[in-house]
């Protein structure tokens, strides 16, 4: 038998029990993983992702520090995990036998290619560097679909404004009167071969939010087909949403702006599109909820 450490963390919060919760495994150099035994570990631990993370201290510099890092959700592996990878720089910021205190830098080697997570000075935020997705907007049959799929699942009618596809994401953006933030919504519609052969739907709106007011855009994002019926707070769509919503708010490229996630435990991140390098920055604090040991047999 032997252990793995992990460590629970409330991602894009500054209160414990909110934000979304993700365990790290940061690897010894001596214990290696199969990508099942990875797979099994991510379903027990049943939330939204399960992150495993690899020294590469062949990789290091004077000012960053590298590892290799990989996301399971309970069902799959995904390509790219915000919440995950602000709770697993987190975790390694935190402890200076794996970050020194004057190394503000890590890179992240991970399907998705090289990630950069930094401390933001003077504030306990952490800033994720991140690809934007490339929008594409569904034709108007598709629409009409998305928007069927959509009644269904808040068990009404509502005005679907837009929906465009975004890598593994189909953005949906609901009318200002829909109150997604308190909406009950029913996520057993939103698989792939009901819509539009994506693993995950956001829903997306300017509605004002009662609890950010400062947010210029509220969102909700469900995946059942990936084990996750709602999740919590998903930094990866914010790779759409950020530029989706700077075209259509008229925000510059370059600026910060707040964005939340109306779940029931909710979310707040400071976004910003750097449009000319492709690239989005999020910003979010992580919040350490519990730390302990999962025993493996020898043969696992």
């Amino acid at each position: 038998m032997f252990t793995l450490q992990y460590t629970i963390v409330d991602a894009f919060t500054s209160s414990p029990f909110a934000g979304n919760p993700a365990a790290v495994i940061v690897l010894p150099h001596s214990i290696a993983i199969s990508d099942p035994l990875a797979q099994k570990i991510s379903a027990e631990f049943n939330l939204s992702e399960t992150a495993f993370v690899v020294p590469r201290a062949m990789e290091d510099t004077e000012y960053s520090r590298t590892y290799g890092l990989r996301w399971f959700t309970p069902k799959n592996e995904v390509p790219l995990c915000g919440h995950a990878t602000l709770a697993t720089a987190g975790v390694l910021f935190a402890d200076v036998a794996l970050v020194p205190e004057g190394v503000n830098i890590i890179k992240f080697e991970t399907l998705s290619g090289t990630l950069t997570a930094k401390r933001v000075p003077d504030t306990p935020h952490i800033e994720l560097e991140f690809p934007a997705y490339t929008l594409i907007p569904v034709g108007v049959e598709e629409l009409e679909k998305v928007a069927r799929v959509v009644d269904e699942a808040v068990g009404g009618s509502v005005a679907v404004l837009d929906v465009q596809k975004a890598d593994r994401f189909m953005l949906v953006r609901l009318d200002t009167a829909f109150d997604l933030e308190n909406a009950s919504v029913n996520p057993t519609p939103f698989v792939p071969h009901v819509t539009i052969g994506t693993r995950s739907t956001v829903l997306t709106s300017e509605r004002p939010s009662a609890l950010a007011p400062t947010a210029r855009f509220i969102s909700r994002m469900f995946a059942p087909a990936s084990g996750i019926p709602e999740d919590p707070v998903t930094g990866s769509a914010h790779c759409a949403l950020a530029p989706y919503w700077c075209e259509v708010l008229k925000i510059p490229p370059g600026e910060v702006f707040t964005a939340r996630q109306a779940s029931s435990r909710g979310g707040d991140l400071d976004v910003i599109w750097e449009k000319d390098k492709g690239r989005v920055k999020l910003r979010g604090n992580a919040v350490v909820v519990a730390r302990g040991e999962m025993y493996l047999p020898p043969k696992a």
